[in-house]
């Protein structure tokens, strides 16, 4: 039943997609209006169900689960998509580079991430613990903005290299709108990720030494760490990419889709294949379900 939810707002952006792929061959402003009004269902949609989720765990934001968490994140990626198909002109086709994300993160959520509880206990540990959770959540919305822009900046760049004109409906952003769209992104999730890292750095010493009473504790080797780790240090030569002019530019995007594989493999791969972690362990330890 629960899956069938999920896919209401998952078939609804499915629709929006196939819309906005209707542009190569559909030149109408009726299909702009049908784009956005069916993402606009589809956050909508979505809206209400992390609402409903929210009431169930009793929280502000249902970030409990991994589940909740990357369907939280596909709904924020949705809203900003949104708010770019809305701010800039009709005929440049963000949709096409959002969309499959958003869609692409609902359905992984939905049928591949775990929904078992990851809070470590209730108290000041569950609460700090969230704070953690919200930061790396902010960063990885921010990446996944940084990502979609870096491959409208590539799709640009190959194009005005080879000379070619504009396609018929798929007019991309100037390089220079999407690098500062990518260059926001990387240092605001920079410094998000900086901080849910500390917090939980922070988190991982206090679980150490409440190893015995908490059932598990968690080793700096473990693959969620070293790959939050290793995204947190592809944004740091990001960061430091910005102020060498030479590094900029394809080098950069080439960088931001680095960044975006490690979250992929933080949120999604090591659980998909079933890699020994750690993190979130106290939901099967300390009498928590």
């Amino acid at each position: 039943m629960d899956r069938l939810k999920v896919l209401c707002f998952a078939g609804t952006y499915g629709l929006a997609l196939v819309c906005e792929l209707a542009r190569l061959v559909v030149r109408s402003s009726f299909r702009w209006y049908l784009t956005v009004g069916l993402t606009s269902l589809g956050w909508l949609v979505q809206t209400v169900y992390l609402a409903n989720l929210a009431l169930k765990d009793q929280v502000f934001l249902p970030v409990t689960t991994a589940f909740e968490s990357v369907m939280v994140l596909a709904w924020i990626v949705a809203f900003i998509g949104l708010f770019f198909m809305l701010h800039w002109p009709r005929q440049v086709a963000v949709g096409i580079f959002v969309l499959p994300l958003v869609l692409g993160l609902v359905v992984v959520a939905g049928w591949f991430v775990p929904r078992e509880s990851d809070w470590l206990e209730e108290g000041m540990m569950a609460f700090w613990g969230t704070v953690h959770g919200i930061f790396l959540l902010g960063g990885a919305v921010c990446t996944c903005i940084a990502f979609a822009a870096g491959l409208m900046y590539l799709a640009q760049m190959r194009r005005l290299k080879s000379k070619r004109p504009a396609r018929l409906g798929l007019t991309l952003p100037s390089l220079e709108q999407s690098e500062r769209v990518n260059r926001g992104a990387i240092t605001i999730a920079f410094a998000l990720l900086t901080f849910g890292l500390l917090i939980g750095m922070i988190l991982s010493v206090k679980t150490r030494s409440l190893g015995p009473e908490m059932g598990f504790t968690l080793s700096w080797t473990d693959p969620k760490v070293v790959s939050a780790l290793g995204m947190w240090l592809v944004f740091a030569a990001l960061l430091h990419a910005r102020f060498r002019p030479a590094l900029r530019g394809r080098s950069v995007m080439v960088l931001t889709i680095v960044a975006f594989a490690f979250l992929v493999f933080t949120w999604v791969g090591i659980e998909a294949l079933r890699l020994p972690t750690a993190h979130g362990a106290a939901r099967t330890a300390g009498g928590h379900p």
